[in-house]
This record gives C-alpha cells, sequence and structure tokens, in this order.
C-alpha cells in the first residue's frame, strides 16, 4: 500500500478540527517526501523508461532504456552485453533483446563502460539469468566485485557481481570472430573504459568506439581530491587518448550524449546511416575536454563549481 492511500480518520471530539487538518497535512507532505526520495535515489526518470530497440549496423544493437545505454554485439558463438543500467533495468533490457530476437541466454560475456551504480546495479541480476562471464579493468573491476562505488562522486551501491577476468590497459576481449579492445580512461571512474571494435555494414567497415566517460560529475572537485587524487592527470590521459582514436561510429553510456533519438528519426531505408558521425565524435570529445579544462582553471583560480 503506498503512503497517504485508502487511510481512514476517526474524530475525536477532543481534539480540535485543526488536528485533523494537519494530520491530513503531515501524510500528505511525507508521501511527497517518500516519493521525492524515491526519485532521488534512481535518478533520472528517463532512465526506466523504455525505447525500441535500434540496429546501429551490421551485428551491433543499442538494446538500453531511454536514458541509459546497453549494446549489443551479436556473435556466432553468442553475443557481449556493455552496460546493464540499474537492477530495474534488466526487464527491460531483456525484452529489448528478445524483441530482437536474440536469446538472453545467448550473452556470454558482460562489459562495463564505468562502475556507477546507473551502468552496472543491473550486472548481478543479468549475470545471475545468464550465467555471463564479467570482465572489467582495474579498480572498476574491485568495484563491481564489491558493490562499492570507489570513484571520486562515491554513489550508492549496487549487489556484487562475479568478476571473473580482470583486463588491462588494451587487453582485448574476443567472442565468435568480434573482437574488442579496452582502453583505460580513467577520470571519471578509476578503471573507466573506452572499448573499440569495428563492424562491417553494406560492404563497409566502420571503427566503433564506445565511450567510457568523460565528463566530471556535478560535485566532484578535480583539485585536491582526496577520493581520487590522480583525478587531474587521470583526465589529461584520457582526453589525449580519446583523441588518438578513429571513430566512424560512437557511442556512449546515456543515448543523448551520442544523439541517439535525433539519429533513429533519420533512419531512412537507402538513406545515409546516421549512426556513422566522426565529426560528431570529434565534437564530443573537444566538448567534454573543454568542461574539463573551465573548471579545472576555474579551481585553480579559487572559484567553486
Amino acid at each position: 500500500m503506498g503512503p497517504g492511500r485508502n487511510l481512514q480518520y476517526t474524530w475525536n471530539p477532543i481534539l480540535p478540527r485543526l488536528s485533523l487538518t494537519l494530520m491530513k497535512t503531515t501524510i500528505l507532505a511525507a508521501a511527497v517526501l517518500a516519493a521525492t526520495a524515491a526519485l532521488s535515489a534512481q535518478g533520472d526518470p528517463t532512465w526506466t523508461q523504455p525505447f525500441e530497440p535500434q540496429r546501429i549496423a551490421d551485428n551491433l544493437y543499442f538494446v538500453g532504456t531511454r536514458g541509459l545505454s546497453s549494446h549489443l554485439l551479436v556473435t556466432r558463438e553468442g553475443n557481449i552485453l556493455i552496460d546493464t543500467g540499474l537492477e530495474e533495468s534488466v526487464p527491460l533490457v531483456r525484452a529489448n533483446i528478445e524483441k530482437l530476437g536474440f536469446k538472453i541466454a545467448d550473452i556470454k560475456i558482460m562489459l562495463s563502460s564505468h562502475t556507477h551504480f546507473d551502468h552496472v546495479a543491473g550486472h548481478a541480476e543479468m549475470q545471475r539469468i545468464t550465467g555471463a562471464t564479467i570482465m572489467a579493468l582495474g579498480e572498476d573491476a574491485a568495484a563491481l566485485s564489491s558493490g562499492i562505488d570507489n570513484s571520486a562522486l562515491g554513489a550508492r551501491g549496487w549487489k556484487p557481481a562475479k568478476v571473473s577476468r580482470v583486463l588491462k590497459d588494451l587487453d582485448t576481449v574476443s567472442l565468435g570472430g568480434v573482437t574488442l579492445t579496452a582502453h583505460h580512461t580513467p577520470g571519471h571512474t578509476k578503471g573507466c573504459t573506452a572499448w573499440t571494435t569495428t563492424v562491417t555494414d553494406a560492404g563497409q567497415t566502420y571503427n566503433v568506439v564506445f565511450v567510457g566517460c568523460a565528463s566530471i560529475n556535478q560535485g566532484v572537485k578535480l583539485l585536491g581530491n582526496a577520493r581520487h587524487p590522480a583525478i587531474v592527470d587521470d583526465y589529461a590521459r584520457t582526453f589525449k587518448v580519446l583523441k588518438e582514436l578513429r571513430a566512424d561510429i560512437f557511442l556512449a553510456q546515456h543515448p543523448s550524449m551520442f544523439r541517439l533519438e535525433d539519429k533513429v528519426r533519420r533512419l531512412k531505408p537507402g538513406a545515409p546511416n546516421p549512426f556513422v558521425d566522426p565529426q560528431g565524435y570529434k565534437d564530443f570529445v573537444a566538448g567534454q575536454e573543454r568542461n574539463y579544462l573551465t573548471q579545472l582553471e576555474r579551481e585553480r583560480s579559487g572559484g567553486t563549481r
């Protein structure tokens, strides 16, 4: 029963009418606060809004929600899933995979962009359903295993998930003829990972980059950050790496970052694939680096974010 529903009030002649009004107001306020707290804990409401699965190119699909990305790579020996979203996202991701005609049990490998709850809280449940092998890089592997956010943000945790392979920078993950390379892009989290691979679509081969994350969470400081002392240098390293990567198709952990909805609207039979967007990738990385440099300069000048 939700707060404030089907409550029965009994009149007590000793209490003034004002008391009854105050009781009702207090209960209503508590219900509003509870709903607000739940939304705050959950995050953006689009994170759990369904979104139609999309074929991006060749064997690469978007299977996430409107606000959280999950990407599926289909191979002849099983499938690879990058990011699961929230635990509440798992049924939506599963429905999208099955709507495309694939079996959830065919997921053999699970990867992640970075270990914040909105991208990996569904890992444990998805692993339970599929029995997939989870792989992650460095300290993100430790975070996944413990269920504790060890990043500069230090947000809420998740159910621990078993990590079977701890990766290093430039390690590769291969399945059924598909190979992904892990590029360590720390800052947003300590083990944040950009994944690269290639896909062939309509006879053309494209370089794909899954950006781990290059933004700075609200409230996270760059200078004197006790939770992540190397954060300034780590972000600098990340932008160097991202600028060196060549992306024909770029994807990211939030659909808005690569303008998913706009690109889906522009999908037309016989027309160029809007997901092929090399300039969009360059603009995205440049914008993220500009935000980083602006905040760093502001902090060095004694200002606040």
